[in-house]
């Protein structure tokens, strides 16, 4: 199913982000883009020193604020991707982030729920190397 059948384009997802990245998703960005990115124009480090996208007037760099959409999105992070579902850190279990307002219509099938949130516990383990 496209994007646009699930998501309104609110661009709630991409405010005051928290979005880790892994090298690769970086990697990506950086390798991806038909626009010219340096690292240091889409990532930062957070106090547990791991990489995430920056924030630019309170949402992701890559927010096209205008009309509420990813300017990368074909080659949008890992963790973007799973979104709605967000892994929970303190509670070590996969969630589905309440702040989105169309939430619901994502992750029906119960099946897909499982299988994507084994890969999103294997992003976190294995790209992100946060140990559960």
């Amino acid at each position: 199913m496209n994007r646009l059948n699930k998501c309104s384009d609110c661009g709630k997802c991409c405010l005051e982000t928290e979005m880790l990245l892994s090298k690769e998703d970086i990697n990506l960005i950086l390798k991806g883009s038909s626009i010219y990115f340096r690292k240091v124009d889409f990532v930062v480090k957070n106090k547990d020193g791991n990489y995430q996208l920056k924030n630019v007037n309170g949402h992701c760099v890559f927010l096209d604020i205008s009309l509420k959409l990813c300017k990368i999105y074909e080659i949008r992070p890992q963790g973007c991707r799973f979104y709605p579902m967000i892994y929970d850190i303190d509670n070590k279990k996969c969630i589905i982030d309440n702040d989105c307002p169309r939430a619901n219509l994502f992750y029906q099938d119960q099946n897909q729920y499982e299988t994507n949130c084994k890969a999103l516990n294997k992003f976190v383990k294995d790209e992100l190397k946060i140990s559960k």
